[in-house]
């Protein structure tokens, strides 16, 4: 449990910077927000500032507050502007329709889109500009018509009709307001007293064209009229009555507002009109819809950052455990090396001394088998010593026979590769195994290309007999066994030795390698262990897999040296 503490330490460690900028690309994205909501209410500032410079009487004709929107959308990155009064209905408005009912973005102030984002601010009309209840009133006084879908399209107006200058039921000006408006000291020095004259007579309440605001401004002292005023005049005058309320538009464009703070209300309206006119009419909200195209541009390479810090620390993360993996491995790998070394001197005493004793052991093992021998030739020998004498001979030979697998298995294996035919080889092991295979009428058969192949041929025979003998006595009698060769695609060929007999569980398949283990009552255990070694000696692989009848032994990773295309099928 302590050797993995470092991994939780670090997955604690990538959880914490995967936490870390997540926060911090959150908080991003927070703040792009709220700059673009700062946006919003500057441009609702400077739309406070727009309005006051359109005049100090406490109403402002549509066509003008109109015209200065759509040059702010036109300008900026406005998509829409709608302006709202007490009430809650839009008075005017410029650019594209709003993405959302105005009426649910006043309840949240704030409208988040794909592409956009809708803002709801209060008009600030500042210092020195106190109209009533701090709303100035619109106007929608005949002029250009407004945006398709805007209230400031023409004829849109409430309770408006032909030739009408007012909302509703708006009482026409008293006479001699006229006069009162061109009585403003300020015309002296850019309008002379022919020119008013000229200006009474052109009061005919007829609508205006292009070339009547031409000469109307012509009426005008040329420096007396800005170039802005000039194009503002030429945009909104034509199709216009000439009314006093057209030539209060004039003046005030060519003069500017008055000095002083606004009257609390017109002279020529009464206070029950004029209140109406403000609640209906008056500006108390401002609506704008931003894009958020540059917003979502900047929480992408945020998030761009963001991901290259977490891929690095990952990337750390992961290193230092392989890291640290690769460490402990290698400090598992050189204890275990020592340990294997300290075995393997052990066992090479061992060796020698067991092989020392096995030498000793059949010197007088192949004297009793001789001595036998001789008693059981005797002509004088009774029959039951004959037998008892052929019995020591059998015996010794049993005894020699494990002593020498002793022997194999116990000495060092150092392969002498050549170029071998393995099918007459296989064929040649079939042969030494034709005597014990008739005694129990079993049936050997090979099947597979002809191939030669690279190994030491003593070791490959004594694989194939190790293999073919436990077959043979694994079957039973009639029994069946096939040795199948099979021609890879990576230059190697793979050897299987199946046989029919009752087969080998699957939880003993690799304990039947194991020195001195077996199933057999006659078994030594060390045959299936001396394949194994010669295996590991070639870099071959050897296996034991259930068939469907029997066991499959598998010997796999033999390189060839040569393969004939002919299939070849002995039996």
């Amino acid at each position: 449990m302590r050797k993995n503490l470092i991994y939780v330490f670090l997955a604690l460690i990538g959880l914490s910077v995967a936490g870390w900028q997540t926060y911090e690309h959150q908080r991003v994205q927070e703040l792009a927000r709220r700059n673009l909501a700062g946006r919003a209410h500057d441009f609702s500032a400077a739309l406070s500032v727009v309005i006051r410079s359109q005049g100090r009487m406490a109403f402002i004709p549509r066509p003008r507050i109109e015209a200065a929107l759509n040059e702010l959308v036109n300008s900026t990155e406005l998509e829409s502007v709608v302006l709202l009064n007490a009430s809650g209905d839009a008075v005017a408005s410029a650019g594209k329709p709003l993405p959302v009912d105005p009426g649910v973005l006043l309840q949240s102030h704030e409208y988040w889109a794909k592409e956009s984002a809708s803002f709801a601010n209060l008009i600030a009309l500042g210092p020195g500009t106190e109209w009533p209840d701090g709303m100035a009133a619109v106007l929608p006084m005949d002029g250009p018509p407004g945006p398709p879908g805007h209230p400031g399209a023409r004829g849109r107006g409430r309770g408006r009709g032909p030739g009408r200058d007012f909302l509703g039921d708006m009482p026409p000006p008293p006479p001699g307001r006229v006069e009162h408006i061109l009585n403003d000291p300020r015309l002296d020095s850019v309008l002379s007293e022919a020119s008013r004259n000229i200006l009474l007579g052109m009061m005919t309440h007829e609508p205006l064209d292009a070339s009547k605001v031409n000469e109307i401004l012509a009426l005008f002292d040329e420096s007396a009229v800005s170039e802005k005023a000039r194009e503002e005049l030429q945009r909104f005058l034509p199709g216009r009555p000439m009314n006093p309320d057209t030539l209060r538009d004039l003046l005030m464009t060519v003069l500017g507002p008055p000095p002083g703070p606004p009257p609390e209300q017109p002279p020529w309206m009464n206070k029950p009109d004029y209140d109406r006119l403000v609640k209906e009419h008056g500006i108390h909200w401002f609506l704008v819809t931003l894009p958020t195209h540059g917003l979502r541009l900047e929480v992408a390479a945020d998030l761009r950052l963001r991901g290259i810090v977490l891929g690095g620390a990952l990337l750390a993360c992961l290193a230092l455990a392989l890291a640290w993996r690769a460490f402990r491995h290698s400090a598992d790998l050189e204890i275990q090396l020592v340990h294997e070394r300290e075995t393997a001197m052990r066992l090479r005493d061992m060796n020698v001394t067991a092989a020392g004793l096995v030498h000793e052991t059949k010197n007088p093992l192949n004297l009793i088998r001789g001595m036998a021998q001789m008693i059981g030739r005797r002509p004088d020998t009774p029959g039951d010593i004959r037998k008892t004498a052929s019995n020591i001979t059998e015996e010794t030979d049993r005894v020699t026979g494990r002593l020498n697998q002793f022997l194999n298995y116990a000495r060092p294996v150092q392969p002498e590769p050549q170029p071998v035919d393995l099918n007459g080889l296989v064929q040649s092991v079939f042969d030494v195994l034709a005597f014990d295979c008739e005694e129990k009428n079993v049936t050997l058969k090979a099947t597979g290309p002809e191939v030669s192949v690279w190994a030491d041929e003593g070791m490959l025979r004594q694989t194939l007999f190790n293999l073919l003998l436990n077959a043979v006595q694994a079957v039973p009698n009639g029994g069946h066994v096939t040795v199948q060769i099979i021609a890879g695609p990576d230059k190697t060929a793979r050897l299987e030795v199946q046989d029919d007999g009752p087969g080998i569980a699957t939880e003993i398949c690799e304990e039947v390698f194991r020195p001195y283990y077996t199933t057999s009552e006659k078994g030594t255990g060390l045959g299936l262990a001396v394949v194994r070694q010669i295996a590991h000696a070639h870099q071959w692989t050897v296996d034991c897999q259930p068939g469907d009848q029997g066991a499959v032994f598998r010997v796999s990773g033999i390189r060839l040296a040569k393969t004939k295309l002919r299939e070849n099928t002995n039996g």
